[in-house]
């Protein structure tokens, strides 16, 4: 009886060990971007940066407020300081910008993108607190 009750503790152990590692390769920051469109107003384009904490399976998700959001605009050979914005209570910043190749720089998670902007866009991300190194 002793050895049945430990052979399903240690199937149950393997099950367990399984599931965490399927969640773990599923944890990592995420980086997507969408069209929010309209049109261009008065030569420059919107651009919403949405950053959102992701605390892990049971942690859940939260928007990051009060971030400090840095643009650098591309002059053709390198980056160049643009314009910086704060994330709102539900973690967006607003920018509005002509059209062409920005760095976005959120500086509190030391978190680089590159995107080009020929239209309005909202760049989403979902950073992994705990993977992080």
């Amino acid at each position: 009886m002793n050895r049945q009750i430990l052979l399903a503790l240690a199937v149950l152990v393997i099950i367990v060990m399984a599931i965490g590692v399927y969640e773990g390769h599923k944890y990592r920051t995420e980086i997507n971007t969408i069209v929010i469109g309209g049109q261009q107003t008065d030569g420059t384009y919107t651009l919403k940066v949405n950053v959102i904490m992701n605390y892990g399976l049971f942690g859940g998700e939260s928007p990051l407020p009060n971030a400090v959001i840095w643009i650098y605009k591309y002059n053709g050979t390198t980056y160049s300081f643009y314009t910086y914005n704060f994330t709102n209570s539900q973690g967006i910043a607003s920018f509005s910008l002509p059209a062409g190749q920005y760095k976005i720089l959120v500086t509190q998670l030391h978190l680089t993108y590159i995107i080009t902007l020929n239209q309005n866009e909202e760049v989403i991300i979902k950073y992994a607190y705990l993977n992080s190194g």
